[in-house]
């Protein structure tokens, strides 16, 4: 270990600009209003984008990437907006103090083995089949000198890998290079070209350090979304406590510094 990996949120380009999303507080619902203009007069922050005035995306089989691109909330932390500022700590602290109205709709998040909408998907992770059967259990279990008939229950699972949700992302030369905390660089190259329509050879993905994503998904998360800068900006970053972006299409009255980076990190809690 010499503490030498450089991590995507470790990139921070001259210019860079830091992005910071807005969670839902309700479980379900739609978004009726983002009061952004308190906000956009901080020092500092450049544009709080919301489904109102995000750039429109490519289409995607991942649902969780269409962001800002309608006012509905299907759960709750669902991004409803992102600040963009000029720091990090600027970023987090306009985002902590948007708000947002709700028209909230009814919800149903208990897991129970009576549920009426309980079923068996064909497919689980990574397109296995979600039942697999090898052997004859209910012949082995009658015919075995002990037996354990049990229903258990756990509480929710976190993975805590080592490196922060973070992505920098750079326009330049009418092209899309990312730093992804990913461990599939190739898959994220695959998957921004869809979402930005832009060529897969116009969209490069790089993975600065394998040892923290190889605990980490290889398609790209939410975040994903964020990276669209307006052509020209040379650069865009995206990270751990907010996912950041930009749109390419309409920025309204902001506009990104001529030397502009942008960063997001995911709100954490």
């Amino acid at each position: 270990m010499t503490g030498e990996a450089r991590y995507a949120v470790d990139r921070t380009p001259s210019g860079c600009l830091h992005a910071c999303p807005v969670p839902a507080t309700v479980a379900r619902g739609r978004v009726t209003a983002v009061h952004a203009d308190a906000v956009l007069e901080r020092p500092g922050v450049r544009a709080v984008l919301t489904h109102e005035n995000a750039p429109r995306l490519g289409a995607s089989d991942d649902p969780t990437l269409l962001l800002l691109q309608d006012d509905r909330v299907p759960h709750r932390g669902w991004y409803v907006a992102v600040v963009v500022a000029d720091t990090p700590e600027i970023a987090r602290e306009a985002a902590e103090a948007l708000d947002v109205d709700y028209a909230t709709e009814d919800h149903d998040v208990l897991l129970r083995a009576d549920h009426p909408d309980l079923y068996t998907p064909e497919e689980a992770n990574g397109g296995h089949p979600a039942v697999r059967e090898r052997g004859d259990f209910a012949a082995a279990f009658t015919a075995s000198p002990v037996r354990i008939d049990a229903t258990y229950s756990m509480s929710a699972l976190h993975n805590h890998p080592m490196e922060p949700h973070a992505s920098t992302a750079r326009w330049e030369d009418g092209g899309l290079t990312v730093y992804d905390s990913s461990q599939g660089a190739s898959t994220v190259r695959d998957v921004l070209a869809g979402l930005f329509e832009l060529p897969r050879s116009g969209s490069r993905s790089s993975r600065p350090s394998s040892a923290a994503a190889s605990v980490r998904r290889a398609r790209p998360g939410p975040r994903a979304s964020w990276r669209r800068w307006p052509p020209g900006t040379p650069a865009a970053r995206c990270g751990s406590s907010c996912p950041a972006g930009s749109s390419r299409r309409s920025w309204g009255t902001v506009r990104p510094p001529s030397s502009a980076c942008g960063s997001a990190r995911p709100r954490t809690g």
